[in-house]
């Protein structure tokens, strides 16, 4: 049978792809007229600099932990912001089965064409299709895609995370996509029960491969809410689903409903987490930003 070997966790904001010097090209909500916030007086290009480099830090550790875990396929599960999933088709879960696939770095804050900076993946298709039929036996409704109709290929939740953790595209993948934008998002108790679906899966397909599991996106964004991630943090370093399990859906709008894709990693891990870092990368001094989060959890 497989082996999930490792699960990891990681924000893919383009504040990761751009350092602090570049911020201002990104949006910043300046037409909302927010007003600025007092306790962030102290978000100095200095302080900038110190939070990003720790991000840095954080994602050179989550890449060497997966490349001493040395996997033969690597499950990414991230949200689609209308790039394949668009109004004719939003489905809450899809996977992609197709043979190989694209993704693409480029940003558009700087105006670089979807068609550039592209690498072509090799799609694990046969434990894709076998996650897609285990996951209706197992009471899911999954959509399943062999092709994309992005310009990019796979989206940037893709695009990021693979290249920054597999910059030598050294396995297979299987891109897992949570529809945690656009109605109908599934609750985060429905992901922790498709985490726990997902895992026991992959322990039930027949070869020895090694595989692990990482979860694209988060944590709160575009306004950023550290309470929020305070308390979904400490549940994960416990490995409290319950708590997970009860969250609103109604906190999880804009960007920090990618929180979704990790609590869908936590419940298939199924261990306490372990945080690597944690920093709100503020961007104006309104709150305007994302809070960056890098997570890795113990399988052994």
């Amino acid at each position: 049978m497989a082996n999930l070997v490792g699960c990891v966790a990681m924000s893919h904001a383009p504040q990761l792809m751009l350092d602090p010097s570049h911020w201002p090209l990104l949006q910043n909500r300046k037409a909302e007229n927010l007003p600025d916030k007092p306790a962030l007086a102290g978000e100095t290009d200095e302080v900038k600099w110190r939070k990003w480099k720790g991000c840095m830090s954080a994602i050179e550790q989550l890449r060497q932990k997966v490349a001493a875990l040395k996997p033969d396929v690597l499950i990414v599960v991230g949200d689609d912001q209308h790039e394949n999933l668009v109004d004719d088709n939003m489905p809450p879960f899809t996977i992609f089965m197709g043979a190989d696939a694209e993704a693409s770095l480029s940003l558009r804050y700087l105006h670089q064409a979807k068609s550039e900076n592209r690498t072509r993946y090799t799609i694990d298709a046969k434990m894709a299709e076998a996650l897609v039929n285990g996951l209706m036996d197992k009471g899911f409704d999954p959509s399943y895609s062999k092709k994309t109709r992005y310009d990019g290929g796979h989206g940037h939740a893709f695009a990021r995370v693979l290249k920054f953790l597999i910059p030598n595209n050294d396995c297979r993948v299987i891109p897992v996509m949570v529809n945690t934008y656009y109605p109908p998002a599934p609750s985060a108790k429905r992901c922790v029960q498709f985490g726990q679906s997902l895992a026991a899966l992959i322990r039930q397909f027949p070869n020895n491969d090694r595989v692990v599991l990482a979860a694209s996106g988060g944590l709160s964004h575009t306004k950023i809410d550290e309470p929020l991630d305070a308390g979904f943090i400490k549940a994960l370093q416990a490995n409290d689903t319950a708590y997970m399990a009860a969250m609103p859906s109604a906190i999880f709008h804009e960007g920090t409903s990618e929180i979704l894709n990790w609590i869908v990693i936590a419940g298939a891990a199924n261990q306490q987490g372990h945080m690597v870092e944690y920093q709100p990368l503020y961007r104006t001094k309104t709150g305007v930003g994302c809070a960056m989060g890098f997570a890795y959890w113990d399988l052994n």
